[in-house]
């Protein structure tokens, strides 16, 4: 059943060419959305725009790196070139790497602090004075990572939990405004076989694909987003073992530094990766 309070709704997508950002763009149209799609790559944007075009959908894709504000403003701008308003901004553009502080590339804490953190706070930035204008909605695609730091994962939950900081930061600033802001704590996900990280090094790695924990789909996490939208929700935390860490944390603090603490060597382990998944160096990020 579609969502009639979705219609005609213009809504930008951060990071949507593939994976959740694509699924949540696809469930936005469904439901009648003007969908806006961004990414880095052209031609991934272009063959998702293609995709949803063929399905009848009302989309446009702008190629913009939210890492740098000017992109953001030109990203802004152009969405209110083409259809006048904006009424939902979705915060997904994200990047992940793995390894210890201690052998980690320094460019890696600049690309994810950029891309998962300032990135976020440009695009707001550019966005609220128009938010305001339809008391829209902001909504921020964060990860149970970012619920606490997390040994050999550090740079990815930081971000992420600097991400939530700044979400909760604007609900107090703009709560007069009437802009809903919805914090989503997304827990293990179906990723996309194309999707890549950075490792230890600053090299670009595929995600391996999650074998041995059960993974919501990325059409759930999609049909969450709406839901949140729809009721104007604050926070939510997706699946089992986000429900689970979330409570642990909120309320046995020690107890949750305890657990990790004795699985420390199963937690580096699952997040080494061997030399011959890397796909190419990356040229050091300015």
């Amino acid at each position: 059943m579609k969502n009639k309070l979705l219609k005609n709704k213009v809504a930008i997508i951060s990071g949507s060419s593939m994976g959740i950002g694509e699924a949540i763009a696809n469930e936005l149209a469904k439901n009648g959305a003007k969908v806006v799609l961004n990414g880095r790559d052209l031609e991934k944007l272009e063959n998702t725009e293609t995709k949803m075009k063929q399905k009848g959908y009302n989309v446009l894709a702008i190629a913009a790196d939210v890492r740098y504000p000017e992109q953001c403003r030109y990203l802004i701008n152009e969405t209110i070139k083409r259809y006048s308003k904006i009424d939902i901004l979705v915060n997904n553009a994200a990047m992940s790497s793995r390894g210890a502080v201690e052998e980690m590339a320094e460019s890696n804490f600049k690309v994810l602090i950029e891309t998962n953190y300032t990135g976020c706070a440009y695009m707001s930035k550019y966005a609220i004075p128009y938010l305001k204008k339809t008391k829209g909605h902001q909504i921020f695609i964060n990860s149970v990572g970012g619920l606490r730091g997390m040994p050999y994962n550090s740079a990815y939950t930081a971000s992420k939990m600097a991400q939530a900081a700044l979400a909760d930061a604007l609900r107090i600033e703009l709560y007069d405004s009437g802009i809903h802001i919805g914090l989503v704590y997304v827990g293990f996900t179906e990723n996309d076989s194309r999707k890549t990280i950075l490792d230890v090094d600053g090299s670009l790695v595929y995600l391996p694909k999650r074998k041995n924990i059960h993974l919501a789909t990325q059409q759930s996490v999609a049909r969450c987003v709406c839901l949140m939208i729809e009721k104007r929700k604050n926070r939510t935390v997706l699946t089992g073992l986000g429900y689970f860490a979330d409570f642990m944390i909120q309320y046995f603090p020690k107890l949750s530094d305890w657990i990790i603490l004795l699985n420390r060597q199963k937690i580096k382990d699952d997040f080494t990766f061997v030399e011959d998944e890397k796909i190419l160096e990356i040229k050091k990020r300015q």
